[in-house]
């Protein structure tokens, strides 16, 4: 580091801790975890219902206030997900897997701590990291064009339908499902309309919050309202004890929150890669080195610590193509770019000569933000885990209630609440049949960003297919893919020769 860069730093720390700051981040937490914690009430929603706000405020609180709310509510998704097996944001779905059912083991105190641990953690090393490596980081970003974003999107997708449950057909054949809804809207290159059946909400785009809340707190309202509680255990307890050992635990799990957050911020820096893809593909890399993979998704704490370490520093990495490139790595940080331009600082290579104050009290306003979610998460998830021992004749009507408001509050539109219910059923359906719904999930969220960089790819190369293959990242992501494809067929068979062998030995 530089002593200019050390000097800067020290200004922006100046700036930031001003008692008006820290009451602003405070505030910005406590709304964000508040608001992502209502399913379908994304934590880009939650930004662009303040930052009309933030206009009369200098650039600095205005910035400070809007990246506050944009941690409290990237981990507030963790709360519904662990209690109501619906994740509050896109970011919180792969912390459904083990979340929940931790939580219907009687054990939702514990994995509270563990996601609010995870979150806290990933997040402030990784605010760390980019504070150091803005610049550089950025520079690696910008190497990921059209092409290696497609790759990306094909290895994410196969990783994740590969990893999850021991069902690699159906695994892809959700996955390929995913792709060919995410088809069904207008031509992103033409305009031709495709398989919209006639209905103008499926004509720009799917809507995700619908899909998402239909396919799993739908499905799970169908095995709820056959149970006395979310919980089987009648001997739930909601102590500080529970969740301070749910804490512990994450501590000392190092390598996992660490290995995570890596992943997090890599995919985190990529734009449009988001959280929802950093998070599978944690998860799936979470299981492939875990000693006991087939724990995965049936209430693995590691499962939960993959999937909140990498959301949270996400975070962090989406600011980086925000601030260097000026290209936002999120749908969140899009409103962010927005709030930079309205207070008039222009994100892009030059940023860190033009304004690296202001971007260093950005990233440093990350850092404080985290240490508010620790206090205010352990502050009230005592009387949240409750949640889970209302008897379902109570709790079933008011989950019902929250995602047909979360389904309808988005577009403002009861085609998306009947199609909630449809993907309800869907997901019901494949749940009967042993289908994973989460690489249909991923596959509906990686299709349009698929699509878009095949077509653009194609466009640049004079439709050459060889063109995918032309770049050192593309190439090692192929084989990446290959590898995620065949490796589990090629370890089984290895397991089961040596377990032959074993048997003759003895």
């Amino acid at each position: 580091m530089t002593p200019l860069q050390v000097d800067i730093i020290t200004q922006a720390l100046g700036v930031l801790l001003t008692p008006e700051n820290i009451a602003f981040i405070a505030v910005g937490v406590t709304f964000g975890m508040l608001a992502g914690s209502i399913p379908g009430f994304t934590g880009t929603n939650t930004v662009a219902i303040a930052l009309p706000f933030t206009l009369p405020m200098t650039p600095e609180i205005a910035l400070v206030t809007l990246s506050a709310i944009y941690v409290g509510a990237n981990y507030g998704g963790a709360i519904p997900a662990v209690l109501i097996n619906t994740p509050g944001t896109a970011g919180a779905t792969a912390t459904v897997l083990d979340a929940y059912p931790m939580s219907q083991k009687g054990q939702a105190s514990k994995a509270l701590g563990i996601s609010i641990a995870a979150s806290v953690i990933g997040g402030l090393i990784s605010a760390v990291i980019i504070l150091f490596m803005l610049q550089p980081i950025g520079e690696i970003a910008f190497l990921f064009t059209n092409r290696e974003i497609f790759v990306l999107g094909i290895f994410g997708l196969t990783a994740v339908a590969v990893a999850i449950g021991d069902n690699i057909r159906k695994g892809l054949v959700a996955g390929f499902i995913g792709l060919l809804i995410a088809a069904m809207p207008v031509d992103p290159t033409t305009g031709q309309r495709r398989l919209d059946f006639g209905f103008f909400g499926l004509y720009d785009s799917v809507p995700f919050v619908p899909v998402v809340v239909g396919l799993f707190a739908i499905s799970e309202l169908f095995y709820l309202i056959n149970k006395a509680a979310i919980s089987e255990d009648n001997s739930v307890t909601t102590t500080y004890r529970d969740i301070f050992e749910g804490v512990k635990y994450a501590i000392t799990r190092p390598i996992a929150v660490v290995r995570s957050m890596g992943i997090g911020l890599i995919i985190g820096s990529m734009p449009g890669a988001g959280t929802s893809v950093a998070n599978f593909v944690s998860w799936g890399a979470a299981k492939s080195m875990s000693e006991k993979p087939e724990t995965f998704g049936e209430g693995n704490p590691d499962g939960v610590i993959a999937s909140e370490a990498s959301n949270s520093a996400v975070t962090a990495g989406s600011l980086v193509p925000t601030l260097a490139l000026g290209i936002p790595g999120s749908g969140t940080t899009a409103v962010m770019l927005a709030a930079l331009l309205l207070h008039g600082l222009r994100p892009g290579p030059q940023l860190m000569q033009d304004f690296a104050l202001e971007a260093n009290v950005i990233i440093l306003s990350l850092l404080v933000a985290n240490i508010f979610l620790l206090v205010a998460a352990l502050a009230v998830s005592k009387y949240l885990v409750r949640v889970v021992t209302m008897p379902a004749n109570l709790i079933v009507p008011a989950i019902l209630a929250l995602t047909v408001i979360g389904a309808f509050a988005m577009r403002s539109s009861m085609f998306d609440v009947w199609l909630m219910f449809l993907f309800g059923i869907i997901g019901f359906v494949m749940r009967e049949n042993n289908y994973s719904l989460i690489p249909l999930i991923l596959g509906i969220i990686l299709g349009p960003i698929i699509e878009g960089s095949f077509l653009r790819s194609m466009l640049v190369s004079g439709n050459d297919p060889l063109y995918f293959f032309g770049s050192t990242i593309a190439i090692l992501l192929w084989v990446l893919t290959v590898l995620a494809l065949f490796i589990q067929p090629i370890s089984n068979v290895v397991r089961g020769v040596i377990a032959n062998r074993t048997d003759l030995l003895n």
